[in-house]
């Protein structure tokens, strides 16, 4: 046991005082005349033994009364309870939460300005010797390098006050990862944080003896939170001139209803639409918003609502990519008219390109939507994943095949999850029926009467689904066999025919059905990429419709052209990826330039892991650290943080200097006891 106040100790000289009153009867003592002495004597034979116990324990009690005081007033510790503080090879490192959960107030201030507060006391009252490190969720190097105290003070007082968050794992490691750097044999971590549950995912956190954790849970007055979650479109291919289709999810973090909460829907700053959100407690609502564009590119989307303490999750943004055209790539290697060209050629939202395979520039995938591929050509493995690529980026296959011997796409199929029967059915059958819950038909037909004319089907290649297989059958034929199958890659989809697109196959292509399922097989290849990007969680970003030489230069800026980064930039599968390694400022709108043109807009979110209003508790996050084996010296509360000595903080989370005070209590109650009830 070790105290924090020794010198207190002195004051056990005390103990004398009652020894020195029972050795010596400082009373006066007033003669009494009586007649007969003898009585008395024997009165005063009878109870010598009990009065003498009853000064021995009445002198005990006092002492334990005084002694139990000093002892407490000496604030008595464990040993474990000792912060290293003061050894040289000790880092001393103080984690300032600075996520958007920490702008929620705590009485008058925000607990950022309280956190940073506590700190600058927490140093102040430490030893001027002693050398520190910053952690903050920006992990800036320059704060992590060892600093005096008067360097430390100058960095809380300039540290950014939002950043996207951290886990704990990640803060852990990132302060094992300096003391070791920096050759410290031991590490004080002093952590000022809200603890919301999100960052406290402990799974992979590896204990060090070594490092020593003083927690200050942070608690906001306000915990409830209205927040916009997603937003996505109901098509990926946006039309001007057509109503279009926005989704937005709306949750709901408080404990009360909410009625006709007011969503707003703008491009460009322009308002497009409105409308109003009902929520239950603790709930979340999708709600809808429809629309229409009168101009091609990127616009600036942005969907907001009204909340008050926590706004940084009020607006959501998003880019909302119009194309001028939709462009179809059909491979083939004669010069004959297609069925496909007949379709899309003529048509000015179409860009239709027939391109013989065998010279085909990968490069214009780029820009393509919809790739349709007959089996009547040989593609190699290389090639064919390449198809495959194209459609987990999102752009959509049109695969039709044959029995063409000599043309084996196997490749295709096994990676679809799908076999082939070598025999081609020449039986002739009409389309059984059309799998009309499926997405993929929604807004493609009102009805389908009993008896439509549906196309024939003069033969067929039988296809079978492996167990590995995702592909779903659109239409059937008559025996049962698939003669349209899907199957989701990624982003995208391939559409699987089980006969050619000749005529000598089927008639679907001079059919009415023809024209809306090509058509919305081109429309379901947005290929647009992601509308939307989460700060801190997005590094690796890939740009569509942009084509780079080794001479051209890519930045990143933003809409007032104060800030500006160069990405680093990788092509992978003639596509251009940004690497981001240091983040983006804040939440909105960038502009990608090329050569300083700007040829495209990305938009940037606050991560929503910030918005849920969940906590982890006191005594909870003290459980939770200590059952993964880390150093835990205490978990001090808010009111406490703001002590000055934080020694003085941890002793009294312990309960010894309340056990002496609870002796010295029971010790008076004893000799109050003994002196009124104990007659001898």
């Amino acid at each position: 046991m070790q105290f924090l106040y020794p010198n207190m100790l002195f004051g056990l000289f005390a103990l004398a005082i009652p020894v020195i009153v029972h050795l010596f009867n400082f009373r006066k003592h007033k003669v009494v005349y009586f007649s007969n002495t003898a009585v008395l004597k024997t009165i005063e034979q009878a109870n010598a033994k009990t009065k003498k116990l009853k000064y021995i324990i009445t002198l005990i009690v006092r002492m334990l009364f005084i002694a139990g005081l000093v002892l407490a007033f000496a604030y008595p510790y464990k040993s474990g309870q000792k912060l290293n503080i003061d050894d040289a090879n000790n880092l001393v490192a103080v984690y300032i939460d600075n996520s958007m959960s920490m702008q929620s107030q705590s009485s008058e201030i925000t607990l950022i300005e309280d956190a940073k507060t506590a700190a600058r006391r927490l140093i102040n009252n430490m030893n001027p010797a002693n050398r520190y490190v910053l952690l903050t969720n920006n992990r800036n190097l320059r704060d992590e390098y060892p600093m005096n105290k008067d360097e430390m003070l100058i960095r809380i007082d300039e540290m950014q006050t939002e950043a996207s968050p951290l886990s704990f794992n990640d803060i852990y490691e990132n302060l094992l990862m300096i003391k070791k750097r920096n050759n410290f044999k031991t590490a004080s971590l002093f952590m000022y944080s809200d603890f919301q549950k999100n960052m406290m995912k402990l799974d992979a956190v590896m204990p060090d003896s070594t490092a020593q954790i003083v927690a200050f849970p942070l608690k906001s007055d306000f915990r409830q939170n209205i927040y916009i979650d997603s937003v996505w479109l109901q098509s990926p291919v946006l039309q001007t001139g057509l109503t279009n289709e926005l989704v937005v999810r709306i949750v709901n973090e408080s404990e009360k209803e909410i009625k006709g909460l007011p969503v707003d829907f703008d491009i460009d700053g322009h308002a497009v639409a409105f409308t109003t959100a009902d929520l239950t407690a603790g709930g979340s609502a999708d709600v809808s918003m429809q629309f229409v564009i009168d101009r091609v590119g990127d616009l600036k989307g942005k969907v907001s609502i009204t909340d008050y303490p926590v706004t940084f999750d009020d607006c959501y943004y998003f880019v909302v990519k119009v194309r001028p055209v939709i462009k179809v790539i059909d491979l083939k290697q004669d010069e004959t008219e297609s069925p496909f060209s007949l379709l899309f050629d003529g048509d000015s939202l179409f860009e239709y390109v027939a391109v013989n395979p065998y010279r085909f520039d990968l490069q214009s995938l780029q820009y393509c939507q919809l790739l349709i591929v007959n089996e009547n050509i040989s593609l190699n493995e290389t090639m064919q994943q390449i198809i495959l690529d194209f459609a987990s980026e999102g752009g959509s296959v049109a695969l039709f095949l044959s029995d063409d011997k000599n043309a084996d796409n196997g490749y295709f199929y096994r990676m679809l999850g799908l076999s082939r029967v070598d025999e081609t059915d020449t039986d002739t059958m009409l389309f059984e029926s059309l799998t009309e819950r499926n997405a993929f038909f929604d807004d493609l037909f009102v009805s389908i009467p009993e008896n439509a004319d549906l196309p024939l089907v003069y033969k067929h290649v039988p296809l079978q689904r492996l167990h590995s297989s995702n592909a779903v059958t659109l239409i059937k034929l008559q025996n049962g066999d698939p003669l349209l199958l899907v199957s989701s890659r990624n982003k995208g989809n391939v559409f699987i025919f089980s006969v050619s697109a000749d005529k000598e196959w089927t008639n679907l292509t001079d059919h009415a059905v023809f024209v809306p399922l090509l058509y919305k097989m081109a429309f379901t290849g947005g290929k647009t990429g992601k509308i939307s990007y989460v700060l801190g969680s997005d590094k690796d970003v890939v740009v569509n419709d942009l084509i780079l030489s080794s001479d051209d230069k890519l930045s990143i800026r933003d809409e007032q052209h104060i800030y500006e980064i160069i990405p680093v930039l990788e092509i992978r599968n003639n596509r251009v990826w940004m690497r981001f390694y240091d983040e983006l400022p804040s939440a909105g709108f960038y502009e990608i330039d090329k050569n300083k043109e700007m040829s495209g807009i990305m938009a940037w979110n606050d991560s929503r892991d910030e918005s849920e209003m969940q906590f982890a508790e006191t005594n909870e996050l003290m459980e939770n650290l200590k059952d993964k084996g880390l150093n835990v010296l205490a978990v001090i509360n808010q009111q406490e943080s703001h002590f000055d000595d934080v020694m003085e903080m941890l002793i009294r989370k312990s309960m010894m200097w309340k056990s002496f005070i609870l002796i010295s209590l029971i010790s008076l109650l004893i000799e109050i006891l003994i002196l009124r009830f104990w007659k001898p």
